[in-house]
């Protein structure tokens, strides 16, 4: 950005049954279940059962008084499938058939793709003006539908415990120890061809399900069916979106004086949310994961390792990452078998779509070092006369949304396979009201730099380059990267004032940090003032994505990837601080600063400080208007003055760290 309870199972075994039943859980143990696969096979033989009479009942005689008429349905029987998928149905086929008829949904769902690994992803698309920020991801996790008689179970599945490079017996054994929880049961209605399932989904899509629940998110206590619906269900070739409108009562507001985030209006008793469910079939083939080293900021899918050879249980993680492969393999640098895309939305402004795309092929250098010629790539989204089944919803594509709503906001989230890291899509949204945040701010910290700030509002080609800039550091985010904090202490400040230096580097070592615009160069520096790709980005994705197909395993290939992370030893503008515990205390790992010594670029940034107070009334107030846009930026004013007196503040009693692995410095 630009700023479970669940439910498990225990098996019983005796001498005689095995009896399955359901336990709750805490949320660790639930985290720590595994999959058991293949899917288990019902021991029920198909057809219907008819149980054995009562002792001492006579037999039911066909054609008696009180008998029902033969062949008639008996309760759990199928019913014919006319009967429940009407001709009035509006059906869309996809991963699976999605059966609209008034007002319930229902899921088709081909006996081939039962057991199939789905990820489940749960957001929330829109909200009341107050309660936060639309797109905020509530949670994903990983299930399976299954079938047992004439119920479909969906099961909750974990690969927090491997095997790794263990023998079969131990992938048994973890498989052995643990079982799926059933988070939801369905009654199989009728059946389609090849006997596919057909279950009635509409009540479990409008009740807020505990497993993907929204209501902690807004305060909520609960949902009202009778001012709950499904707003739409589409159903693609990989995946299956579905968008409710949920309302829920509320509980007692919380105040927090210390959030950005809206807060919740007074006197409000209830809230409509739409949210967003996405379910996603992972790969057939897992990806070969690349081992997180905690020198290179990535975002990760955590698991236990039983199969080390350390003889006990190793934390691993995998980094998050697209699938690159070389179409030839033999090649220094070679184009992908299947680039990186991203459309732009048909609803982004034209005027602004040249810049999302500079700003999201700003990173085709870094991955031209990692091997890859043309590996990520922007493209229009196609018009609805050019191809109408085109969907930005569609979990196959990764996309640049714009919102039409007024949050100061960017963010890049992406959608990962927890078994191997596979990046498998990501959707940038850019909220309309980015462009006053960045327009602000670069008025605070550079209108005594660039002609062209020194009134508002700033130009068009202006504001353009800071939307690249945006879009370039959360499409960093969708590539698999973490902020960076420690990049913009890289460079001193004779750099910073250097227009070469900063032309090549811009005004910090990473774009992934939140350095922002250059306000420690001065008048007449000619210096570059708006970030760009720096070295550590180009170190960053050569170490993530370069390939290294000499080695089969994670493992082989880690001794290699350790001697290109080890170049940080030596030079310090491939370093790393993100946001864990150690950057409260090191003052080389700040947000919002530039600079290698704190004191000098705070001194000339107040100097610049002082230069733009005089400008505020001329740059934001016209004749006849009111002083709303000269209060706002007078504050932002004062913000940034506070920012960076902060920056030093933390110079007193801090400890800067250096993360060296051992032997390595």
């Amino acid at each position: 950005m630009i700023f479970s309870n669940c439910r498990g199972l225990i098996t019983l075994i005796g001498l005689s049954a095995v009896m399955t039943v359901t336990l709750a859980t805490t949320p660790v143990e639930a985290q720590r279940r595994r999959p058991r696969d293949p899917q288990t096979p019902s021991p029920t033989p198909p057809g219907p059962q008819t149980p054995p009479p009562t002792p001492g009942t006579p037999p039911t005689v066909p054609g008696a008084p009180g008998t029902p008429p033969a062949g008639a349905k008996k309760p759990g029987d199928l019913k014919d499938y006319k009967t429940v998928i009407t001709p009035e149905a509006k059906s869309d086929k996809g991963v699976f058939i999605v059966h609209k008829i008034e007002d319930k949904y229902y899921f088709e769902i081909p006996a081939d793709t039962l057991g199939k690994a789905m990820v489940w992803t749960t957001e929330i698309a829109q909200l009341p003006a107050g309660f936060g920020y639309p797109g905020t991801a509530v949670g994903d996790k990983v299930v399976r539908f299954s079938r047992r008689g004439n119920k479909i179970y969906l099961r909750s599945i974990s690969y927090d415990l491997r095997a790794g490079d263990g023998d079969d017996a131990l992938k048994y054994g973890i498989e052995s120890a643990s079982v799926e929880p059933i988070i939801a049961v369905f009654d199989v209605e009728t059946e389609g061809e090849k006997k596919a399932a057909v279950i009635d989904v509409t009540r479990y899509f409008t009740s807020d399900p505990a497993e993907f629940s929204v209501k902690g998110a807004i305060g909520g206590v609960g949902v009202d069916p009778t001012r709950s619906y499904i707003e739409r269900m589409k159903s693609f070739p990989n995946n299956i979106e579905v968008v409710s409108n949920l309302t829920m009562p509320l509980g007692p507001p919380s105040f927090n004086p210390f959030s950005r985030a809206p807060q919740r209006p007074a006197g409000v008793s209830s809230a409509t949310v739409s949210v967003h469910y996405s379910l996603a079939l992972l790969p057939e083939k897992p990806m070969m994961g690349r081992l997180f080293d905690s020198r290179v900021g990535y975002f990760t899918e955590g698991f236990q390792d039983f199969g080390s050879a350390e003889n006990r249980v190793v934390n691993r993680e995998y980094i998050t990452r697209y699938r690159l492969e070389k179409k030839d393999p033999t090649a220094e640098v070679s184009e992908p078998v299947k680039p990186i895309v991203y459309y732009i939305a048909r609803e982004v402004p034209t005027k602004w779509r040249k810049w999302i795309k500079a700003g999201i092929e700003q990173w085709q250098p870094a991955f031209e070092k990692a091997g890859f010629k043309n590996a990520i790539i922007a493209k229009e989204a196609p018009s609805v006369k050019d191809d109408p089944n085109w969907d930005p919803e569609d979990a196959r594509y990764s996309v640049v949304r714009w919102a039409p709503q007024a949050v100061e906001n960017a963010m890049g989230p992406h959608l990962a396979d927890p078994r191997s890291g596979e990046i498998l899509s990501a959707h940038i949204i850019v909220w309309h009201d980015v462009l006053k945040l960045a327009e602000q701010w670069y008025f605070v910290q550079c209108a005594n730099l660039d002609p062209r700030a020194k009134t508002l509002p700033l130009p068009e080609d202006l504001l353009g380059e800071l939307l690249q800039y945006i879009v370039a550091h959360e499409v960093g985010h969708t590539i698999g990267l973490r902020h960076n904090h420690k990049a913009s202490s890289s460079f001193t400040t004779a750099q910073l004032r250097d227009k070469a230096f900063t032309e090549q580097w811009g005004d910090e070592a990473s774009i992934m940090d939140y350095g922002r615009f250059n306000y420690v160069a001065q008048p007449g520096d000619g210096a570059r003032l708006v970030p760009k790709l720096g070295p550590y980005d180009f170190f960053a994705i050569e170490w993530g994505y370069k390939g290294l197909p000499a080695y089969k395993t994670s493992l082989a290939e880690k001794p290699e990837l350790d001697k290109l992370a080890s170049q940080q030893v030596t030079n310090a503008m491939l370093r790393f601080g993100g946001e864990d515990s150690n950057a409260q205390v090191d003052p080389t790992v700040q947000t919002e600063d530039l600079g290698s010594d704190p004191i000098e670029a705070t001194t000339l940034g107040l100097k610049n400080i002082n230069a733009i107070a005089q400008m505020l009334i001329p740059a934001t107030t016209k004749y006849g208007e009111n002083y709303e846009n000269l209060a706002d930026i007078y504050n932002q004013l004062l913000g940034q003055r506070i920012r960076e007196l902060l920056h030093v503040v933390k110079l007193v009693g801090g400890v800067t760290q250096t993360d060296f692995h051992a032997g390595r410095g």
